[in-house]
């Protein structure tokens, strides 16, 4: 009992000392004693390698658990170095970065804590490291984007070489007809459950999973198999296939939020295997991203040289601005929304705390004045997101009730 207070406070404290420090894009940190490093990021982009890693400081026992794994996912650390070049060379901008540096034999960090480091109290402080940094690029892209993806980077040892993408879609469920996946009870359990019911296209799961537009359709166009996608849209029975573990699980938003997530198991031939391999996936990995993230999330185009959202909608061949006004700010019982729409237009207005969490939602059409209560707010920053198709911003405001 001891025990376990003793890692809840030290939890606690971490907790706070991460959340209050304030990250630039582009910095790198580090946790307790270097084993987890962050690189921050400005985009709605977090990739972590979690079984990369090559450490194996003594005062950290290998792990000795009941069916322990211990195989180093082999260059996946130099890759994600490689993902986070390229998609700085691509966008102008940077993805956040988290990389577990212990070799998997002193920590697993895509498992729960107690499979994940065994008891030993340095290896537990890793792991809290590692997913509070993940945590971290979550709420921030949350807060400035709204919504974004979450990759988690691995390397399977499988005989059949080509990605296997992992949405927590088992591979029977995957073998069952459009229709059927498309069902609720696959769409709440799906790992992209947020972009399945806020997509530009109003695409399905289905169809965002192994459709035209799918992730892995476009690595098939890349020129590097995918299953699931368009080509491939299922393993078979007899082909092994890696589904999504603990990390896709837990931050992306099938547990709850914005976020999606998708585990990436990179095949080695072709992709892993050589510096000039890693480097050529990376950059292909930087383009499938730019595509997937206008297709789907923010609409063509949609960085601005800030490394922000553009706030313009494009209708036809003509651009029509949105304007979002808020008063009072700060506010005490009611939030004035003014917006300058395009005609017909349909807005998601949400409102969201610093934790990501959401306090109001609602859909509009044809409307160009709405009125937020807040009377309910605690005193604190609060977050404004209003989105139509192609559009997405983002507004701060103050509560001081």
């Amino acid at each position: 009992m001891k025990r376990i207070l003793l890692l809840a406070t030290i939890a606690f404290f971490f907790y706070i000392s991460v959340f209050s420090q304030t990250y630039t894009a582009g910095e790198t940190y580090f946790g307790d004693n270097n084993y987890i490093e962050y690189k921050a990021g400005n985009l709605p982009i977090i990739i972590s390698a979690p079984h990369g890693g090559s450490l194996t400081p003594a005062q950290i026992p290998d792990r000795d658990c009941y069916g322990c794994v211990y195989v180093t996912d082999a260059f996946t650390e130099d890759l994600i170095r490689q993902m986070n070049k390229a998609i700085f060379e691509l966008f102008g901008c940077y993805p956040h970065i988290i990389i577990n540096r212990l070799k998997r034999t002193k920590l697993d960090a895509n498992r729960d804590i107690w499979d994940a480091a065994n008891g030993n109290i340095l290896a537990e402080q890793a792991w809290h490291d590692f997913h509070n940094f993940i945590q971290v690029a979550k709420d921030t892209i949350t807060a400035k984007y709204g919504k974004g993806l979450y990759l988690d980077l691995h390397g399977h040892g499988h005989q059949n070489q080509r990605l296997e993408l992992g949405y927590r879609i088992s591979k029977s469920e995957l073998q069952q007809s459009n229709t059927s996946l498309d069902q609720a009870k696959y769409v709440n359990d799906a790992s992209i459950k947020n972009l399945v019911n806020d997509n530009l296209n109003d695409y399905t799961l289905s169809i965002l999973i192994r459709g035209t537009d799918s992730f892995g359709e476009l690595y098939e166009q890349e020129n590097y198999p995918a299953v699931p996608s368009q080509t491939q849209p299922f393993p078979l029975n007899s082909e092994p296939y890696f589904d999504g573990g603990y990390n896709t699980e837990r931050h992306s938003s099938k547990s709850g939020g914005s976020i999606d997530g998708i585990q990436i198991e990179c095949n080695k031939v072709g992709v892993r295997d050589t510096y000039g391999n890693r480097e050529s996936f990376a950059k292909a990995t930087a383009l499938v991203l730019k595509k997937y993230l206008e297709k789907h999330y923010f609409g063509k185009d949609f960085m601005d040289s800030s490394c922000g959202l553009k706030t313009s909608l494009s209708e036809g061949n003509s651009r029509q601005l949105i304007g979002v006004y808020l008063t009072p700010n700060p506010v005490e019982d009611y939030l004035n929304v003014k917006l300058t729409l395009p005609l017909s237009s349909s807005v998601s207005v949400v409102v969201f705390n610093e934790l990501g969490q959401i306090l109001f939602q609602n859909t509009y059409v044809d409307t160009h004045f709405i009125k937020i209560p807040t009377h309910n707010f605690q005193g604190g920053m609060y977050f404004l997101k209003v989105q139509s198709k192609g559009f997405v911003q983002i507004k701060r405001f103050i509560s001081i009730r």
